[in-house]
C-alpha cells in the first residue's frame, strides 16, 4: 500500500521528478568521469625442482606443496605491509593452481607502471622465501627448489569497475533522493490544500453566521419599525376613558388583558379573594386604592393558600360578571350603600 501511494505521489509530481532524475543522471555520469580507471597486470609463475639430489627432507615436500606455502606467505598482510612500504600500492591477489606447481598473480593499479613494479616484486619475494626457508632446512642450491616466470607481469587492460561502481551509487542515492522530493512536495502541496479549505470553510462559516446576524437584526429593526408607536406627551397626559368596573374586576394595562390564573383576579391570597368575590363596590377610572391593597397582600403573603379553590372563584366572577352585564343593559343602578341606608 506504501509502495502504491509513493508511486502515485511521484506521478502526479512528475514535474518535480524527471528535472531531479535528469540531475542525478549527469551527477552519476560526472562522478564516473572523474575516477581514474584502473590496469590490470597479470603474470604466471611456475616451481621447479633442482637437479641436484639430496638425502635430506625438504621443508616443502614436492613441488605442489611449495607452490601452496608461498601462496600463502604472498598474500599474507606482512607482505603486503611491505610491499606498500616499498613504495607498490597496487593491489593484487595470488591463485595456486590446484595440485600444480602453477599459480597466478593478478595485479590492479591506478597507474601501468605501478602494476608490473608490483607483480616484479611479488616474484621476488616468492624467490626469496623458497631460498631462505630451504637454506635453513640444510638443503642444497642444487636440490633446492626453484621458481621460474611462465609469464612476466605486463598490463592487460584498462579496468573500469570503479567508474561503474561510482556512477550506480551515485545514480541509486540520486533517484531515492528525487523519489523522496516527489512525495514531499505532494505532501506538502496535500496540507496546503487542506489548510486552504479550512480556511475558506471556517470564513463561510464566519459569513453565513455574519450573515443570520445581520437579517436577526434587520428582522427586530423592521420589528421595531412596525410595532406600536410609544405614546406622545398628549396621549400620557390625557388616557381613553375607562368605564366604572367592580373591585373584582382587576385594572387593564394599557388596553390588554390581565394574564392571570384565575380569570381576571390579581392576587392569590384567600383574604384579598373573598373581599373581592363578596364585594359589590365600584372602582370607578382613576382609583388605584385596590391594586396598592393587592400589591401590599402580595408582598406580604406571597405563598398560595392550598384550600382556596381556583374554579370557584371563577363561577363566582363570571357570576358577577353577568349580573353586571344584566344590571347594566337595563339601567345604572344604585351603589349598594345608597339601597342600605
Amino acid at each position: 500500500m506504501d509502495v502504491w501511494r509513493i508511486t502515485l505521489a511521484a506521478l502526479r509530481r512528475w514535474y518535480v521528478l524527471l528535472p531531479l532524475l535528469a540531475l542525478t543522471g549527469l551527477g552519476a555520469v560526472s562522478a564516473g568521469n572523474s575516477v581514474a580507471p584502473e590496469y590490470q597486470a597479470t603474470a604466471t609463475i611456475m616451481y621447479v625442482a633442482g637437479p641436484g639430489e639430496t638425502e635430506l627432507p625438504n621443508p616443502y615436500g614436492d613441488l605442489s606443496g611449495a607452490n601452496e606455502v608461498a601462496t600463502i606467505v604472498l598474500n599474507s598482510v606482512e607482505t603486503r605491509t611491505a610491499l606498500a612500504a616499498a613504495g607498490h600500492g597496487g593491489a593484487y591477489e595470488v591463485t595456486p593452481q590446484s595440485r600444480s606447481s602453477i599459480a597466478y598473480l593478478s595485479i590492479r593499479s591506478g597507474d601501468p607502471e605501478d602494476a608490473v613494479a608490483t607483480g616484479t616484486a611479488l616474484i621476488d619475494v616468492a624467490a626469496a622465501e623458497l631460498v631462505s626457508r630451504q637454506e635453513a632446512a640444510g638443503i642444497p642450491p642444487t636440490a633446492q627448489v626453484g621458481l621460474q616466470v611462465l609469464e612476466p607481469p605486463t598490463v592487460i587492460a584498462a579496468v573500469q569497475e570503479g567508474k561503474l561502481r561510482v556512477q550506480a551509487v551515485v545514480g541509486v542515492l540520486g533517484a531515492g533522493v528525487s523519489l523522496l522530493v516527489a512525495v514531499l512536495f505532494d505532501d506538502i502541496i496535500g496540507l496546503w490544500k487542506r489548510a486552504r479549505a479550512r480556511g475558506l470553510g471556517g470564513e463561510r462559516k464566519r459569513a453565513r453566521g455574519e450573515k443570520r446576524r445581520e437579517s436577526a437584526a434587520d428582522a427586530e429593526a423592521e420589528t421595531a419599525g412596525t410595532g406600536p408607536a410609544e405614546p406622545d406627551a398628549e396621549t400620557e397626559a390625557a388616557p381613553p376613558a375607562e368605564l366604572p368596573r367592580r373591585k373584582a374586576e382587576p385594572a387593564t394595562t394599557n388596553g390588554a388583558p390581565p394574564d392571570d390564573d384565575h380569570g381576571g383576579l390579581g392576587t392569590a391570597s384567600p383574604s384579598i379573594n373573598s373581599a373581592l368575590i363578596n364585594t359589590n363596590e365600584w372602582v370607578w377610572p382613576g382609583d388605584h386604592s385596590l391594586e396598592e391593597a393587592i400589591e401590599h397582600e402580595q408582598r406580604e403573603r406571597p405563598q398560595r393558600n392550598p384550600f382556596f379553590d381556583p374554579e370557584f372563584t371563577k363561577r363566582q366572577l363570571r357570576k358577577s360578571k353577568r349580573e353586571q352585564d344584566a344590571g347594566t343593559d337595563a339601567e345604572p343602578a344604585e351603589p349598594e350603600t345608597s339601597r342600605k341606608r
